[in-house]
């Protein structure tokens, strides 16, 4: 299943324990709706590009879709000395 949600948090970090700043959730649902004509409109050059090179377009769409669904689940951190972002996807 594709991640319907996220989470990010963006603050000035004053030591490792405490970070100041904001959370913003992220529905993903939302985002996949807004982006399903864009999605209609690249599938067929994507079937395309995948017959020029010779690759099953049914495979990579499968790929595509696994790669999306293996984001479930991840937590990035990037942090230094003023300034922190975590994001969770879920």
């Amino acid at each position: 299943m594709i991640p319907v949600a996220g989470a990010m948090r963006l603050g000035k970090s004053l030591d490792e324990s405490k970070v100041h700043g904001f959370r913003l959730v992220i529905p993903f649902l939302l985002l996949w709706v807004l982006l399903l004509p864009l999605l209609l409109l690249i599938v067929p050059v994507l079937f395309v590009a995948c017959l020029c090179v010779r690759v099953n377009p049914f495979r990579a769409i499968g790929v595509l879709f696994r790669i999306l669904a293996a984001l479930k689940g991840t937590n990035v951190e990037v942090a230094n000395d003023r300034f922190s972002i975590l994001l969770n996807i879920f």
